[in-house]
């Protein structure tokens, strides 16, 4: 995994990947790759054709002999989030700069980098981080990510060749 994570294509575009072995006992000598391109840093993409060629051959040409390597679409989970952020109410004038560092912070959480292929999306994780980095933001809290049978607020868990991805975020302020 480590040399497919270090693969840039001949156009310049780079992947983030996992890998995993099949556990049968007439397959044990295969190797799923599981790929995504990246589109932009917190955009992932389907692989092209061509990109996931070039990493084939990339990675035939140091795997043991025994080895199979098959190169397979990872899965991009998108996330819509609905965010409000509460602030002092002497700090409402100035709603729309701390909007925007609010979603630079959530942009960087939300960065390829940072998110691995089977990482889930904590709450609190995620409401600790904008309130640690939006100083003026006193509490920070995700308003659409009910579950089913609770209707109580819940993490997002995918599985092991899923991505999560930022789609649509709405911040919302509130004084308090």
């Amino acid at each position: 995994m480590a040399r497919a994570s270090k693969f840039i294509s001949s156009y310049g575009t780079v992947g983030k990947v996992t890998a995993v072995v099949r556990k049968a006992y007439s397959s044990a000598n295969i190797i799923d790759v599981y790929v995504l391109e990246r589109a932009s840093d917190v955009q992932l993409q389907q692989a092209s054709t061509s990109f996931k060629m070039e990493m084939l051959d990339f990675l035939n040409e140091k795997k043991m002999l025994t080895d199979e390597i098959v190169i397979v679409d990872g899965i991009v989970r998108t996330l819509d989030l609905v965010t409000t952020i509460s602030v002092d109410r002497d700090l409402l004038p100035r709603e729309e700069e701390i909007k925007a560092s609010t979603r630079g912070s959530i942009l960087r959480y939300f960065n390829s980098d940072n998110i691995d292929f089977g990482d889930p999306f904590i709450l609190t994780d995620f409401t600790r981080t904008v309130f640690t980095d939006v100083a003026r933001v006193r509490y920070a809290e995700v308003d659409n990510l009910l579950s089913d049978v609770d209707n109580l607020l819940s993490d997002v868990f995918v599985e092991f060749n899923e991505v999560i991805q930022l789609n649509n975020v709405t911040i919302n302020v509130k004084g308090v």
